[in-house]
């Protein structure tokens, strides 16, 4: 995770109370917060440090009893202000999903039918078993936005596992034309035939101009909407 995500869960920690990196990890672990965001270990000490040297925390050495010293740090007014800029800059960060399988999608039209359905069916069980395992235990957590984030993970595995059963059925769906299935050299449609580019071994590569297609289709599409809407407004 990328660090403001980071410095968010810290900064929102010591909003709670003032407490060491060990407290705030062992927090961290209670709450169950890794199960739904990703702040390791060695990330809430070693960015703990920097928000201190940017002056967003301020650290203190004490002593309770015979324990060992440990450094408390406690949020500043400046850190406050971070917290509020870092909320808004995440809540407003581009809309993004990303699943680890998507190299063997990209690849499947050059490994053969039996191979991709076994490959397919590996992806599909790994979800399935990740959305049952938190959909089981997701209703015990006491914690609102926890059982909630663990909810639209389960979700999403759900989702995934559906979106692979509907891709599977069209992919391998007989009649398919060839070059649907992946822009192999010879099989590439016309438009991109026509601006194929070499790919260093003395061969050409088809291109696909994917800032062009989605202008053409925003465009076909608005035109759509502005129609519809048209539509609607007359009396």
């Amino acid at each position: 995770m990328a660090t403001p995500s980071i410095d968010l869960m810290i900064l929102g920690a010591l909003k709670e109370a003032p407490m060491s990196a060990y407290d705030m990890d062992k927090l961290m672990e209670a709450r169950a917060l890794r199960k739904w965001v990703r702040v390791s270990t060695p990330s809430i000490y070693r960015n703990l440090i920097k928000l201190c040297e940017s002056g967003f925390v301020e650290g203190a050495v004490v002593r309770e009893g015979s324990a060992p010293e440990k450094t408390v740090y406690t949020i500043t007014d400046s850190g406050r202000e971070r917290f509020d800029k870092l909320m808004r800059k995440v809540a407003d960060a581009p809309a993004r999903v990303d699943f680890d399988f998507t190299p063997v999608i990209a690849n499947l039209y050059v490994t053969d039918e039996e191979s991709g359905h076994k490959l397919l069916a590996t992806i599909r069980e790994r979800y399935r078993e990740q959305a049952e395992k938190l959909a089981a235990y997701a209703p015990e957590v006491p914690r609102l936005e926890a059982r909630a984030n663990l909810e639209l993970r389960a979700a999403t595995y759900a989702l995934a596992i559906d979106w692979l059963d509907r891709f599977e059925r069209d992919f391998y769906r007989p009649g398919v034309p060839a070059e649907l299935r992946g822009w192999a050299e010879g099989m590439a449609p016309e438009a991109a035939r026509e601006t194929s580019v070499g790919n260093g071994c003395g061969a050409s590569a088809p291109t696909f101009d994917w800032d062009e297609w989605r202008t053409g289709y925003e465009r076909r599409h608005s035109g759509e909407a502005d129609g519809k809407r048209q539509q609607e407004e007359r009396p």
